[in-house]
């Protein structure tokens, strides 16, 4: 057999260098080299198991196949001169045992071969980030509980809001991150099918047992229709979906992050080995690992664009084009793994200056929303409360004073509902102390979420 596995309807048995090399695949999807070797094995076993080829010939094929993992695994198999990893695979196989590599492609099409291939790599992909996620999830929970009195500025609109438990916001991190473990492993569930015995459009004449295979390589499922088969994306844009959420989720965490580490923020500070410096300004500590993820996230969202270009104008079933879906995918699962796993050492290298975050929360007006809840607990309606403290902050903003600048006549004109114990909600412990709502910055809820979340951890 040549190289080619299409070979025998044209005449020319050559094809133009220029050609091969602008429709070759090979520099892409040798990334599946060893699902390409352990889905052939099983299906050599299934050949055998059907009778159509011997048991010698499955013996040194599987052998074949064998001792080409073993090669690729110690890095030393240099694929070249091949249209795609398939054809390589195949072209191996017939050095070794040149006659029973005759059969190894009986009852299959490169079609489903590709896509049962790009299956398995996701199913190893999405287990891979799962844990990679959780890996930050621990390192957000360790952050949080060794922090977990320090309370920051809250804010919205990026203007300060209310204060909050710095723990509070590393919870809320775990949370989002859960989300996309959720939607990660649901993805890889949709995945979770074995389309071998589809070939290329319309099934097999031969009596093919798609159950063996499914259960050789550990799928759940076998595909039902042999056209959506071999033409179905859906699988792999979904997934680079689950990613993209982890890319933004990770971007807005930088955002947050490099903010609060900024000197006219100050509230924490990144480990040197995660920054750089200026090569002109010699006092720079630059958050260049935080910009580089938040940066990084681009690339995934246009993965996504891709995906969904590539297929929306195909008519079924498989079509050339269906080549390019594999270059998005492989680099939003190298460029998420990356994120994820230099974002867990950034949060595990984080130190926190409570004592900037203390002279933020010094600010009066950030206790404004307390004093209103304050005069509702007296009786005040809220739309009437709200508008008390708002014409407060108007007059101490016109004098320049703060709200403590206030005697207690002078806060009776604005409701004889203020009395001096006021004066003790311009505190930010015991702000985050009132709060009474389950799943507030409260620090006895905060503790026991941080309780909850270890345990879930664990699993």
């Amino acid at each position: 057999m040549s190289g080619k596995l299409w070979g025998g309807r044209f005449s020319e048995k050559e094809i133009d260098s220029k050609v091969m090399k602008f429709s070759s695949s090979l520099e892409v999807d040798k990334v599946l080299v060893e699902y390409d070797c352990i889905a052939t094995k099983a299906h050599v076993g299934m050949l055998c198991k059907c009778g159509y080829i011997s048991k010698d010939e499955k013996k040194q094929l599987t052998e074949a196949l064998d001792f080409l993992l073993s090669k690729i695994k110690e890095g030393k198999v240099s694929f070249k001169g091949h249209e795609d990893i398939h054809s390589a695979v195949q072209a191996y196989v017939e050095k070794k045992a040149p006659k029973a590599a005759k059969k190894m492609h009986t009852g299959r099409s490169r079609n489903e071969q590709v896509v049962n291939d790009v299956r398995l790599y996701i199913k190893d992909a999405a287990k891979n980030i799962a844990d990679l996620i959780e890996c930050l999830q621990k390192a957000l929970v360790d952050l949080a509980e060794k922090n977990r009195d320090i309370i920051i500025p809250g804010y919205t609109h990026l203007n300060r809001a209310q204060p909050v438990l710095f723990a509070h916001l590393m919870m809320a991190y775990v949370e989002m991150l859960e989300r996309d473990f959720d939607r990660v492993l649901d993805a890889e569930a949709r995945a979770d099918t074995c389309v071998m015995g589809s070939g290329a459009i319309a099934g097999s004449a031969l009596e093919l047992d798609r159950k063996y295979v499914a259960e050789k390589l550990g799928f759940e499922n076998i595909s039902a229709n042999s056209i959506d088969a071999v033409s179905d994306r859906d699988f792999i844009t979904e997934f680079i979906s689950a990613l993209c959420f982890v890319a933004v989720h990770l971007s807005r965490m930088c955002e947050d992050l490099i903010l609060y580490s900024a000197v006219e923020f100050g509230f924490l500070e990144i480990g040197s080995k995660y920054c750089t410096g200026s090569s002109l300004m010699p006092q720079k500590k630059n958050p260049d690992i935080l910009e580089l993820i938040r940066g990084r996230s681009a690339h995934l969202i246009s993965a996504l664009n891709t995906m969904f270009v590539l297929v929306k104008g195909l008519p079924h079933a498989y079509n050339r084009d269906l080549q390019e879906d594999k270059k998005p995918l492989f680099e939003s699962v190298e460029g998420v793994s990356g994120s994820l796993e230099m974002m867990a050492g950034v949060i595990s290298s984080i130190t926190l200056n409570s004592e900037t975050a203390d002279e933020a929360l010094e600010d009066e007006f950030i206790y404004a929303t307390d004093i209103a809840e304050y005069l509702v607990c007296k009786g005040v309606a809220f739309a009437d409360a709200h508008s008390v403290v708002g014409n407060i902050v108007k007059h101490c903003v016109d004098r320049g004073l703060n709200i403590s600048d206030l005697s207690i006549a002078e806060l009776k004109k604005f409701s004889g509902k203020l009395d001096e114990d006021v004066c003790k909600l311009l505190n930010s412990k015991m702000s985050v102390k009132n709060k009474k709502t389950f799943g507030s910055t409260n620090p006895e809820f905060v503790k026991k979420e941080i309780s909850r979340w270890k345990k879930i951890l664990q699993r």
